[in-house]
């Protein structure tokens, strides 16, 4: 049985999605979307840091996500059925992945797809079946790294492959899975480049790379399958792009005629499970627990001739709404008096007003779980706080000055 996690999608300016912040009850983690270009890799980057400052400052992961959902960029926490499921969402190659990768090949250059298709025709059975070198023992006892030989036309082909710009430092081959030729054929344009940013790329990390595309066919398919789109374009071109703010395939719309790899694709089912986005509920400032209200409470101090404000607003859960509305209003009861402006304006005025605002408050259920940290106590109520009868004395003093006078005018 898997858990389930949230998550909240983030995109860049100009549409793609970055990758996905993640959490389950314990842990908050960030996903890179695997086929996303090198710039959104490194915007990735930056929000892994976030993702771990944020979880520094001993917030609970679903309160990272609440936090980082503010930023720019940033979608809904949305939940997930599990990580598995999140990770399908990732694989996900768009067609405007496709088409940034096809947009790097260079069409104006005729002599290039000329040569391309010369070298592919001029390989031989010979040039295919490739050779290796080394592996001797010398007499000291060391064995020389086996390598392979590449003959001059085999050689010419994978340099005509770099002057189409088939190898494509926009596709980011160590995080995506290398595609294999159908066995029918029909390489898809896009998959053809990466496939071949793949092979010629990894040659250079790990020998024989090239023997084998070569051996299982996927170095023709390559060739065959730009060739193809050279010729033809609009043939190939990839279907057109869903709404950019789904940030994943259409479920209900029909399948369109060119499919993405089925080796990066995600379920239908997956898919209809995190399609739908919640926005995200009023978040109590203090302790990240919902439902909360947006309020204001204040508190007023009256020194002789001088005079202090306070004001605490923002969204506000029922608990630490409750809480501070008790503390100002205690406060504004014993120091809220000592001058005349605060006796008969300013100190009735906060007063009444926090009763307002509080009766928001009150109107509210018991919120749920905090998510930002720990929740305030509302305390003993305001009657049974001795510092709030500080309030009788500036009150017994005016009813004593009413009572003398009418005392003294008889």
């Amino acid at each position: 049985m898997t858990n389930p996690v949230h998550y909240v999608t983030v995109t860049a300016p100009d549409g793609e999605v970055v990758g996905y912040a993640w959490g389950d009850a314990i842990e908050v983690e960030w996903m890179h979307r695997k086929a996303s270009s090198p710039g959104a890799y490194e915007a990735g980057l930056e929000w892994y840091t976030k993702v771990r400052e944020a979880h520094a400052r001993g917030l609970t992961p679903l309160g990272v996500l609440n936090l980082l959902s503010r930023e720019p960029g940033a979608g809904a926490v949305t939940e997930a059925p599990g990580v598995s499921a999140l990770e399908d969402v990732s694989r996900v190659v768009t067609p405007a992945d496709d088409r940034r990768l096809l947009a790097q090949l260079d069409r104006d250059d005729a002599q290039a797809w000329q040569e391309l298709a010369d070298a592919f025709d001029a390989l031989t059975d010979e040039d295919r079946d490739v050779k290796w070198g080394g592996g001797q023992k010398s007499p000291s006892g060391a064995i020389h790294v086996a390598f392979p030989l590449y003959s001059e036309p085999l050689k010419r082909a994978v340099r005509a492959l770099w002057d189409v710009g088939a190898v494509n430092p926009e596709h980011r081959w160590m995080h995506s899975p290398l595609p294999q030729a159908p066995p029918e054929g029909g390489l898809r344009p896009a998959d053809a480049v990466r496939a071949a940013t793949a092979v010629v790329s990894a040659e250079r990390k790990s020998d024989g790379e090239i023997a084998q595309a070569v051996e299982n066919g996927l170095l023709d398919a390559i060739a065959t399958s730009l060739r193809a789109w050279y010729a033809d374009p609009s043939a190939h071109h990839p279907a057109p792009e869903a709404d950019p703010s789904a940030h994943h395939p259409a479920v209900d719309a029909d399948p369109p005629a060119e499919q993405p790899s089925a080796d990066v694709n995600p379920s239908r089912a997956v898919i209809a499970q995190l399609e739908a986005l919640h926005p995200a509920s009023p978040m109590c400032r203090f302790c990240g627990g919902s439902p909360a209200a947006e309020v204001t409470f204040r508190a007023h101090r009256g020194l002789v001739i001088f005079m202090g404000f306070k004001r605490m607003d923002g969204p506000m859960c029922f608990t630490c709404g409750l809480a501070v509305y008790r503390t100002l209003t205690t406060h504004t009861l014993c120091v809220g008096w000592w001058s005349p402006f605060s006796l008969f304006v300013f100190a009735p005025l906060t007063l009444v007003r926090n009763l307002l605002a509080v009766r928001r408050v009150r109107q509210l259920p018991a919120p749920g779980p905090g998510m930002l940290g720990p929740r305030y106590d509302p305390g003993v109520p305001i009657r049974r706080r001795p510092r709030a009868y500080v309030a009788l004395v500036p009150v017994l003093w005016v009813v004593f000055m009413i009572v003398t006078g009418l005392t003294g005018g008889v």
